[in-house]
């Protein structure tokens, strides 16, 4: 079944019809979703294409294609290639996390409702927030819905392109986003061009799950699952899709805490410095007046961690230059690692974090 849905301009009439007038199926257990995000060109959509065709026998799988313009164009490509009982639903218009929040319950229900749906996959706009998006799953759809990894593609031009990596706001975002990061088209890269974006990639902080060099978005269907995978997994185990190149990871470990407990990992002194690092759970929220109290000390020599807090989620990067602090699109869990230059006694530490929850 395909459904259209011509953007927040048009007021459909079913907006009034009682919601007890429609059957609402409620699933046994939320429907795995993913969101694919990308800069403008990446190959969202190819990507989906081949991920559908490589998806398991037997299940049936959802897209939700979010065009920032009015004229539909991935839908088309999407449906003309894909089988016929795919459901697929499109929001035009702009990004639906801002400008068409308000739409979003109906295009689900539209979606998912009176059919068995294993996976939703969710192809963000090139030019939209894709951290509003996760959040807005995660508060108000949460009984329906399990987000599961953010996939990132990145393309030969866009690390190319002045500016785009460091200054590209919505490129940035993307990225922090990101739980796999894969370089797509890697066809046409310039030679040393893949070695680059791996040393860019896997030097990021917070770490990412996963990443590769793919072509043509011949994206491993495994890799949709890692961020939700329990306890650590090494990514040599992590199977990589034919022609994929996997890039050597510096944390091979992806942490599963549950909330109110961190895991924390205690490094031994090196070079005259003791750190030590915490990994919160997705739901810890932070107060951010006090999370500033605590880390603002002078104990510390250097830190960096990106936080939940009540309003926000933030990046926090201290050195002998002061405190840098901004917002960040990163939602896979809270984190922070701490140097000191004289023994700390961390386990009093966690409890002055702990003390920092909303």
């Amino acid at each position: 079944m395909v459904a259209s849905w011509p953007g927040p301009q048009v007021q459909p009439d079913f907006l009034t019809i009682p919601s007890d007038s429609v059957p609402n199926p409620v699933p046994a257990k939320p429907i795995p979703t993913n969101l694919l995000t990308g800069f403008l060109g990446s190959g969202k959509t190819t990507a989906i294409l081949h991920l559908l065709s490589a998806k398991p026998a037997g299940e049936q799988w959802a897209v939700l294609v979010n065009e920032f313009g009015d004229v539909g164009i991935d839908q088309a490509l999407i449906e003309g290639d894909s089988p016929d009982d795919l459901a697929i639903q499109e929001v035009g218009g702009g990004c639906f996390c801002c400008t068409t929040t308000m739409n979003l319950p109906v295009v689900l229900h539209l979606l998912l409702s009176g059919r068995k749906v294993d996976r939703l996959l969710i192809e963000t706009s090139g030019l939209g927030h894709p951290a509003g998006i996760l959040d807005l799953l995660r508060r108000d759809h949460a009984d329906r819905l399990e987000p599961r990894a953010t996939i990132g593609l990145v393309t030969p031009s866009d690390l190319r392109s002045p500016g785009m990596v460091d200054e590209n706001f919505i490129f940035c975002q993307q990225v922090e986003l990101s739980d796999v990061l894969l370089l797509n088209q890697t066809d046409r890269a310039r030679p040393g061009e893949v070695d680059e974006f791996g040393c860019w990639a896997t030097g990021l902080f917070p770490p990412k799950v996963h990443v590769a060099a793919i072509e043509r978005g011949r994206i491993d269907p495994a890799w949709l699952d890692l961020a939700a995978q329990k306890g650590p997994v090494q990514l040599g185990q992590v199977p990589v899709a034919p022609g994929a190149r996997q890039l050597a990871h510096p944390h091979p470990m992806v942490l599963d805490p549950l909330p109110g407990q961190p895991v924390r990992r205690e490094s031994l002194p090196a070079e005259g410095l003791w750190a030590c690092g915490w990994v919160f759970a997705a739901a810890d929220c932070f107060r951010e007046e006090a999370l500033m109290q605590l880390l603002g000390q002078s104990r510390w020599s250097r830190l960096k961690g990106v936080f939940h807090t009540t309003d926000d989620w933030i990046s926090i990067n201290r050195s002998a230059g002061g405190m840098d602090l901004r917002e960040n699109c990163h939602r896979r869990d809270s984190r922070l690692e701490v140097f000191a230059s004289q023994p700390v006694d961390w386990q009093a530490v966690e409890v002055e974090l702990l003390a920092c929850l909303a």
